[in-house]
């Protein structure tokens, strides 16, 4: 997505909480209520079904903010740094491809290049996140790179190219993007075997350019990194948007199961990520039909939560690109749903629900099985820290009855985003007896369940 500048069964998770009316600072709290015959979500702490690393969770850094960067604003910093994030991913170059006492700049087109690379990476370091780097396809270019901020401190994760299979024909075909990462990978492994190398960074689960490089890659990668947005261009409503958020799963899955079928005494070693992804990546500033709106809060925490749950890593993009930054780069929006500068934008608060955005404590490290009787309902839990994100992709208010396996009782703090009021805040209490509670859930709304 860097190449493209925009200026201007399902499983759930544990649910129960309390129905609330909010009058003033007082919160009503429905008492559990679940019968044996009701519909009910079911949430079992005891069996994991995910591992969320501090490497799962992250963003690119673009080089756009009109002026507002990690490097130099500290409102920027400070709303990305509420997420905490374990990694930042950026694309970095010589400004002279080649020369090697030339700047390094970022990659992406139209990015801002007055501040170094050097910077950029510091600045994420800044923030407590590793940095993935983005390498050029070119041998010499990116051992030269890895070199240079390897010897400041050990890079842990990068990716090789991106997006060259965009265009017709395609920037840099399969076969010679396969040789030139072999090239590459193998000498990265030469100079830091714990280096993990990834790759192609097509610009969606492009599936012929995938089994073309796994084929002759998959001894060589570490990680398969794509991108996979909700939507480019294309009419969907906002139903068709929430439904097909379950395509994360389907299209996961067939990337592993390419990687089974090219490396199969390698499969278990090699990872997958989502290297981007956000709901419209069309999405034109400023008006941004919709992404300013309540929806990519919605669809955010729904995709989220899918793809950590289908055991990748996921990577928003990014951290300011007009319409499809976490925070705003120009003034996006107009109305009731403008977004200021340096402001969150929807998918910020989609994301903070699960981060807690510095408010609340984050998700814990080890999703759990959940289900859902509700096709509408997206449910994610986890345990070690217990919480719940419940997404109400349905315009109608929901009452759900929610019963736990290993948990028997206690009490939850109760966070919510609404479309009437979109940042997440704080909506009472639940108490939870018998293994059971009941939630209310609002219409498009996400709640999440902080179980002491």
């Amino acid at each position: 997505m860097n190449s493209i500048r925009l200026h201007h069964p399902r499983t759930a998770a544990i649910g129960g909480f309390a129905a609330l009316i909010l009058a003033g600072a007082a919160a009503w709290t429905l008492a559990p209520d679940a019968g044996a015959d009701e519909p009910a979500i079911t949430v079992d702490f005891t069996t994991p079904v995910a591992q969320i690393e501090p490497g799962d969770l992250g963003a690119s850094i673009t080089g756009y903010g009109g002026l507002n960067y990690i490097v130099n604003s500290p409102d920027h910093r400070a709303a990305m740094a509420a997420h905490d994030f374990g990694v930042l991913r950026i694309e970095l170059e010589y400004a002279v491809p080649g020369d090697h006492t030339s700047r390094i700049v970022c990659g992406g087109d139209w990015c801002h290049t007055e501040y170094d690379g050097d910077q950029w990476v510091e600045a994420i370091r800044s923030l407590g996140a590793e940095p993935i780097l983005v390498l050029p396809a070119e041998t010499g270019d990116a051992v030269a790179l890895f070199e240079h901020f390897n010897a400041q401190a050990p890079i842990t994760r990068v990716i090789v190219g991106n997006e060259l299979d965009a265009g017709v024909p395609p920037k840099m075909d399969a076969a010679t993007y396969s040789a030139r990462f072999n090239e590459i990978a193998a000498a990265l492994h030469t100079l830091a075997p714990a280096v993990e190398v990834g790759g192609p960074g097509t610009a969606h689960n492009n599936i012929d350019y995938l089994t073309t490089f796994l084929a002759a890659s998959g001894q060589h990668v570490d990680f398969v990194d794509y991108h996979d947005y909700g939507k480019g261009g294309e009419a969907k409503t906002a139903e068709q948007l929430l439904a097909e958020v379950a395509n994360y799963t389907t299209d996961i899955a067939q990337v592993r199961g390419l990687i089974e079928a090219a490396v199969p005494a390698r499969a278990a070693e090699i990872g997958i990520q989502i290297g981007e992804w956000n709901m419209d990546w069309a999405d034109p500033s400023p008006a941004c039909a919709s992404m300013t709106t309540h929806l990519p809060t919605v669809w955010g925490a729904a995709t989220l939560g899918t793809i950590l749950e289908s055991d990748a890593t996921a990577l928003a993009y990014g951290d300011k690109n007009g319409c499809l930054g976490l925070t705003g780069e120009w003034g996006e929006g107009t109305g009731a749903d403008f977004v200021d500068i340096n402001e969150p934008l929807p998918l910020y608060h989609g994301i903070g629900m699960f981060t807690g955005e510095g408010l609340f404590r984050s998700f814990g490290t080890t999703m759990v099985a959940t289900t859902s009787p509700d096709p509408l309902l997206y449910t994610f839990a986890s345990t070690g820290d217990k919480s719940v994100v419940i997404v109400n992709t349905g315009t109608s208010a929901v009452t759900m009855d929610v019963d736990f396996t290993g948990l028997d009782a206690g009490t939850a703090a109760v966070w919510q985003t609404t479309d009437a009021q979109r940042e997440p805040h704080e909506a009472g209490t639940a108490a939870i007896a018998g293994g059971t509670t009941t939630v209310e859930l609002p219409g498009r709304s996400v709640t999440t369940l902080v179980i002491g």
